[in-house]
């Protein structure tokens, strides 16, 4: 019996931690997802969103017939490890749904299999007539950068209380005319949180 004891700890234990999966189209499961003091999917639709409207009421593309963005460093200056591509692709995705403005991969690192392509110009193994020719690539003429910041503070309310953190982060985004060099939009978006456990360096 009292072996059976310390199996039976065991198992409520086990039991007590569970998997859900949430819906992302469900915004009911959405909002009951349980908050976390970094960032999540939750913040990052948000800021896209938030800073994308901000680019797209502004006047920013008018100055361009046809607006192409060279996406630039989105440096990452928090006490998180993450892919900055989480943030700029949500931004990207409603800028070309949107048929304002357009992406220029090439420039971006991202377009490989474009300069594979155009390195078989002349290789006799490929029919050159499916070859992309010369002076068909669109150089752009906007870049969009920026940088996520982090700021802790902490939180105290009285002589019993434990301390929590309050976290700052703020994305702040560029978009600069690459003819001139000029700024022609510029946005910040903060996101708050208090709790505990937060990210420090």
């Amino acid at each position: 019996m009292k072996k059976m004891i310390p199996c039976a700890i065991c198992l409520a234990l086990c039991g007590c931690g569970e998997t859900r999966v949430i819906d992302l189209q469900n915004e009911r499961e959405v909002s009951s997802m349980q908050n976390v003091m970094e960032l999540e999917y939750r913040d990052w639709t948000d800021t896209a969103e938030t800073m994308t409207k901000s680019m797209l009421e502004s006047k920013a593309f008018t100055s361009h017939k046809n607006p192409v963005i060279a996406m630039g460093n989105i440096v990452n200056d928090t006490a998180q490890r993450f892919d900055t591509d989480i943030l700029t692709k949500k931004i990207r995705t409603t800028l070309l749904k949107s048929g304002v403005a357009k992406i220029a991969t090439n420039f971006s690192g991202e377009d490989t299999v474009s300069n594979v392509v155009r390195n078989v110009r002349g290789n006799d193994e490929y029919d050159q007539s499916t070859i992309a020719g010369k002076g068909n690539l669109i150089a752009p003429n906007m870049s969009l950068s920026g940088k996520m910041l982090q700021r802790n503070l902490k939180l105290q309310s009285g002589w019993f209380s434990s301390t929590d953190t309050r976290v700052e982060y703020y994305l702040q985004l560029t978009l600069t005319d690459l003819k001139t060099g000029l700024s022609i939009w510029e946005d910040e978006k903060p996101i708050i949180k208090e709790g505990d456990h937060a990210s420090t360096w």
